[in-house]
């Protein structure tokens, strides 16, 4: 069965940083609407299990860059789902400019949640639901867990506001992707290109809710870095690490 969705979208000057190159939430925006799409399109989006108070909440995401294009540049995204990992449903991206050269990839990790129990359904069910899809992986590994770093420091708290919920009533995802990113100041960004991302959401984050984040130097020189934020009941609602390359 094929059933790689492929979607273009332009980049805009709402889309790229101050270095003229594509903010890497504005990535994520486009492989979220692309997984959308792609659902839809197999049976199993929005409008299909919204009926059965059925709806995907995305747990894990893994990124890799090997550049990143530029304002006015057309970007491909290609998308499938490429079967479980116990009880995540996973769904792989590659990222082409409009030279058709490969400039990113992802390996993300979804749990299909039961409105009623707000648990994730068991395998078997979700396994009814999803497609075989005969394609390689865009990343061999799926999303693992990421190690605690000891007293990372703290940089801010935000608070989460209306522009920051999505359909769900829930902290988007997007929006944890900018918190990380505001956790580094411009002048990084002009000397240093994230070539690797991964972020782990632990809880759910609602409107009016406080969110300290903290940040860890990991590994040689400034290229390596921990992330994680906690909300004001102490509980931790996501950790991240982020690879730098000069």
């Amino acid at each position: 069965m094929n059933a790689i969705w492929k979607e273009c979208y332009k980049l805009r000057t709402f889309d790229v940083d101050l270095t003229n190159h594509v903010k890497i939430s504005s990535i994520f925006n486009f492989m979220q609407e692309s997984a959308a799409n792609s659902a839809d399109s197999l049976g199993f989006g929005y409008d299909q299990l919204i009926e059965e108070q059925l709806f995907w909440v995305l747990s894990r995401a893994k990124i890799e860059f090997n550049t990143l294009p530029s304002l006015g540049d057309e970007i491909r995204i290609e998308t499938w789902p490429r079967g479980l990992d116990k009880i995540f449903a996973l769904r792989d991206f590659l990222i082409y400019d409009g030279n058709n050269t490969l400039v990113g990839k992802a390996t993300t990790s979804w749990l299909m949640i039961d409105g009623k129990t707000k648990r994730p359904v068991r395998n078997d069910i979700l396994a009814q639901r999803l497609p075989n899809i005969d394609a390689t992986n865009a990343i061999d590994e799926p999303c693992g867990k990421i190690e605690h770093v000891a007293n990372p420091e703290f940089i801010n708290e935000v608070k989460v506001g209306y522009t920051d919920i999505d359909i769900n009533q829930h902290l988007n995802n997007v929006r944890y992707i900018e918190y990380i990113l505001n956790c580094f100041q411009p002048e990084i960004y002009r000397i240093n290109r994230i070539n690797r991302l991964q972020v782990n959401f632990l809880s759910e984050s609602r409107y009016n809710d406080l969110i300290s984040l903290y940040k860890a130097n990991v590994g040689k020189g400034n290229n390596g870095y921990y992330i994680e934020g906690i909300n004001q009941n102490e509980q931790k609602v996501f950790q991240a690490s982020i690879e730098w390359e000069a």
